[in-house]
């Protein structure tokens, strides 16, 4: 294990291993797996909304079908340890595309690695398991094949292939066609005979777009998640990123750090670049969520800057260098085989290993084992949404994390409910909630008016959360 390896192992490793012991958010998640189960069980990817009764037959086009059927197979196969493993992997297969294209442009292992884990760094806000970091690691591979274009020309034919599967896994899709115009406009500007390929392949690669079950849909679906003003007003990573939290703090601060790189050059930077640098930095400002895709668009476009002709030969180490550098590696592999969820004590009420799932109340969700009934409707938190319709496919809940499936009148309705406004009871009888779970530390208000309703029975659960029952329901 020379010291050139060490650094390869750390650039993929780290990543790996920080995938491995962070929490899993059902938020997303949760409703991604029923739906993906759905289509396992049935051939057929749902069309309309089936989980809630607020959206109840509410037309769903769902382009994310494919990360679906995916990481629904992957549970079956291995529970929540393989999602564990799967994201682990996305983590691996991303960091692996962005040190392999520092490699081919010529820098060492020490700076390729260093990129890489800046990298990761900067979009660790989005590494949470959905189809947004399937798309994150189709988007590495496809940097991947850009950057190595000069070199392997015919990797570039691959784009077209990854951006079909892409646009049946996440809306980011469109950032296919975005790469490859980009560096057609580089070898335009560069004079590379490339430059025809890369337009023809930019132009496949849109065709591409279109081989979905949906066509043309998945475009203006894309576009309205990112422009819907409900959206961008109302949910925190769809809106501008800012100094006033810690992912736009890390985001503007790897901004500077790129700005002063190219600032001590001593050569004019291509405009070309400066298009690259500035079409993702656009992207990472418009909202929080476009985080993830500045870092890794911005290692393709600096790489080539901080290459200084060929790597220096790596000095010859001694026999114990080679041993401490063997047991750093194995340290870090062995780490992350402690700290799999396989191990961990099953926790009762998630079904699932202790410590593993966030927005998954296990005391709440073990007193509902006993009590829903097929046909119940739980009004709940959004967070809460999709972990009850998962975990509870006979019943319905009121709003779960498909933002852009509920009307703008839905969520007036239910800001009425969760904050307490004088309309919260006509609203639960009209919508014929039977059952209604709530946080004492969000939804205080709330739980006091429920509490004094002779109509609903308070069912004891834990500091961080309350249950009300309606009485005498069917």
């Amino acid at each position: 294990m020379t010291i050139a390896r060490l650094w390869a192992y750390l650039a993929i490793a780290l990543p790996v291993l920080a995938s491995l012991i962070s929490n899993l958010s059902t938020v997303d998640l949760a409703y991604h797996l029923r739906a993906g189960a759905q289509i396992l069980d049935t051939g057929v990817i749902p069309t309309s909304d089936t989980f809630t009764f607020t959206a109840q037959g509410q037309p769903w086009l769902n382009q994310q079908w494919a990360a679906q059927l995916l990481l629904a197979l992957v549970f079956r196969l291995g529970g929540w340890t393989g999602l564990v493993l799967l994201r682990a992997a996305l983590a691996g297969l991303l960091s692996g595309c962005l040190y392999v294209a520092c490699r081919r442009f010529g820098l060492d292992t020490r700076k390729a690695a260093w990129l890489t884990l800046g990298a990761f760094v900067v979009a660790s806000v989005a590494f949470t398991l959905r189809p947004q970091l399937i798309g994150m690691a189709l988007f590495a591979i496809v940097l991947l094949a850009v950057s190595a274009r000069r070199s392997s020309p015919r990797l570039l034919w691959l784009v077209p292939l990854i951006t079909i599967v892409w646009a049946n896994v996440h809306g980011s899709f469109v950032l296919a066609p975005l790469v490859l115009g980009l560096a057609w406009l580089e070898d335009v500007q560069g004079g590379s005979p490339l430059a025809r390929q890369s337009l023809a392949v930019g132009l496949v690669s849109l065709a591409a777009t279109l081989v979905n079950p949906f066509g043309f849909g998945v475009w203006p679906y894309a576009a309205g998640l990112s422009t819907n003003s409900f959206i961008t007003s109302q949910i925190v990573e769809w809106q501008p990123t800012t100094l006033r939290s810690a992912p736009g703090v890390v985001f503007f601060g790897s901004v500077l750090a790129v700005v002063a790189l190219l600032m001590t050059r001593g050569r004019r930077v291509p405009w070309p670049t400066l298009a690259w640098l500035g079409a993702f930095f656009v992207i990472g400002a418009y909202a929080i969520r476009g985080v993830a895709w500045w870092p890794l668009a911005a290692v393709i476009a600096i790489a080539p800057l901080l290459a200084n002709g060929q790597p220096a030969p790596e000095p010859e180490a001694s026999p114990r260098a080679l041993r401490l550098n063997l047991g750093v590696a194995v340290a870090i592999a062995l780490a992350g085989i402690a700290l799999l969820p396989l191990w961990r004590p099953l926790d009762a009420g998630q079904a699932a290993p202790a410590g593993v799932l966030n927005y998954a109340p296990s005391a709440l969700t073990q007193q509902l084992r006993a009590r829903v009934q097929p046909g119940d409707r739980i009004f709940a938190p959004q967070p809460w949404g999709s972990w009850l319709e998962f975990t509870f496919p006979q019943a319905t809940v009121a709003v779960d994390s498909r933002i852009e499936m509920f009307p703008a009148k839905i969520w007036d309705d239910y800001d009425e409910v969760v904050n307490a406004r004088p309309r919260w009871p006509e609203l639960l009888d009209a919508w014929q909630v039977t059952m209604v779970a709530l946080r004492p530390d969000s939804e205080g208000g709330l739980i006091q008016e429920l509490a004094t309703e002779p109509d609903w029975m308070e069912i004891p659960v834990d500091k961080d959360a309350s249950l009300f029952v309606r009485r005498g329901r069917a």
